[in-house]
């Protein structure tokens, strides 16, 4: 049951995610909300993809630490949303997999041997995380909040 949760748990974070991204309009995906602070949306997305891959490549290499290999940030940053959309799609996949994988248990983090669900878990915070910076971002914009969002925090 707990592989099921995750699982579900995952996939409402992955929908979340794509909806906000697509909530964006094209024309202002590359800007920043604050002109001065902060950074833009496209960057939000880009470090949302290449954290991913970081843990998908840790994962796989039974470590995740600061030399886990992800694709350039300031070239997925360039990303198109279409691009995002694939890439989150695609990490989604993997991840699903990394959490299905039975033989995938511990992970040595940063030097600490830990279980993947926790990890996976962390994963998922950071995500939120971002959340938190792009609804501040949508809102100084006056840009509504996607639907699966106030339906998983209930604002």
């Amino acid at each position: 049951m707990l592989i099921d949760d995750f699982i579900c748990n995952w996939d409402e974070c992955n929908k979340v995610t794509i909806d906000i991204l697509k909530s964006i309009p094209d024309e202002i995906y590359y800007s920043k909300s604050f002109n001065t602070r902060f950074t833009s949306f496209s960057w939000e997305f880009a470090c949302l993809v290449t954290t991913r891959q970081m843990y998908i490549n840790g994962f796989l290499a039974k470590q995740i630490n600061g030399n886990s290999e992800s694709e350039l940030m300031e070239i997925v940053e360039k990303f198109s949303k279409k691009q995002m959309i694939k890439k989150l799609n695609e990490t989604n996949k993997k991840i699903k997999k990394i959490i299905k994988d039975k033989d995938t248990n511990l992970v040595e983090f940063f030097e600490n041997k830990t279980s993947k669900f926790s990890i996976i878990s962390w994963l998922m915070q950071h995500e939120q995380l971002h959340y938190g910076k792009l609804m501040i971002y949508l809102a100084n914009l006056n840009i509504k909040r996607p639907k699966s969002f106030k339906s998983m925090w209930g604002i």
